[in-house]
């Protein structure tokens, strides 16, 4: 037998509070943050503060995107997928934090520790856009992560996929070769890239 919460939850849903009410609070929340913020629609002279932004303008694009994405059932489905994976990765990496802090004798944090913080940050990165394309389907159903996956489990010792692959090579190894110095905090001759 369900619980009353449990039949709350199912009546939430079937009322479209999960389709429609919270995409559009969240986009609308995200839409206006960034618009005051970035005072992209400009400012405007409230009180002594001279440099306010220019909040009902904000509030009203913010409120005309997120109806825009409202109406977007397929964008919907996507925020609604996505957004629990994220979150997800984002209990991993506290999970992580928690064991790691163990360790610790102070307070942790990663501003000792930039090489772990970099990886951190990249592995999120990764985890993002592949929680994304996971989410996002092609025409025919199928999504993206698995189109690419599939295709490059077929194609794997073709053309495109090994050429790809030492391209991409090349190109972080390049940038790390130009970057390292400026990262290493030490001029000496034992970077990569001293004796250029």
């Amino acid at each position: 037998m369900a619980s009353p919460l449990e039949i709350a939850v199912q009546f939430l849903d079937d009322f479209g509070f999960f389709n429609v009410v919270l995409p559009f609070i969240f986009v609308f929340a995200i839409v206006f943050a960034i618009l005051e913020k970035t005072l992209i629609l400009g400012k405007e002279v409230r009180g002594e503060n001279k440099d306010a932004p220019r909040s009902s303008i904000n509030a009203m694009v913010s409120f005309a995107v997120a109806l825009f994405v409202v109406g977007a059932t397929n964008v919907v489905a996507v925020i609604k997928e996505s957004l629990p994976m994220v979150v997800l990765v984002l209990v991993a990496i506290i999970s992580f934090m928690l064991l790691a802090g163990s360790f610790m004798a102070g307070e942790f944090n990663f501003e000792d520790k930039p090489r772990w913080k970099a990886f951190l940050l990249i592995l999120m990165f990764i985890a993002v856009i592949l929680i994304f394309m996971g989410v996002i389907k092609t025409s025919s159903g199928v999504s993206w992560l698995s189109f690419v996956w599939n295709y490059t489990l077929t194609n794997w010792a073709t053309g495109p996929i090994v050429s790809g692959l030492v391209f991409l090579i090349v190109i972080v190894a390049s940038i790390f070769f130009i970057v390292w110095p400026f990262t290493s905090g030490d001029s000496g001759s034992s970077s990569p890239g001293s004796n250029v």
